[in-house]
C-alpha cells in the first residue's frame, strides 16, 4: 500500500506517551496510528445494526402520513396507559 506523509502537532507529553506505547507494543507510531484509525472505522460500521429477515419482510406494510408525529403518539399512549404525561 502506498504511504503518504501526515503531519500532526501533539503536545510533547503526547509525543512521549506515543513513543512509550509504541515501544511497549514493539511497533511504530505510524503503525499504531493506522491501527487506531482502522479500529475506529470498524467500530463505527458495527454500530449499524443489521435488520433481521422477519423485520425485513414486514417493511412497507404499514403506511403512515408524512406529517405523523411518533413522539406525540407515544406521549398519548403513555398517558393513556399510566395516567401521566411524560
Amino acid at each position: 500500500m502506498e504511504t503518504a506523509k501526515l503531519t500532526l502537532r501533539p503536545t510533547r507529553q503526547i509525543i512521549e506517551l506515543a513513543h512509550q506505547l509504541a515501544a511497549e507494543d514493539n511497533t511504530s507510531i505510524t503503525q499504531m496510528f493506522s491501527a487506531f484509525i482502522l479500529a475506529r472505522h470498524r467500530q463505527k460500521k458495527q454500530r449499524h445494526i443489521p435488520i433481521g429477515p422477519l423485520t425485513q419482510s414486514v417493511i412497507g406494510i404499514l403506511k403512515v402520513p408524512n406529517n405523523w408525529n411518533y413522539k406525540k403518539e407515544m406521549e398519548e399512549i403513555l398517558e393513556a396507559k399510566y395516567g401521566v404525561k411524560p
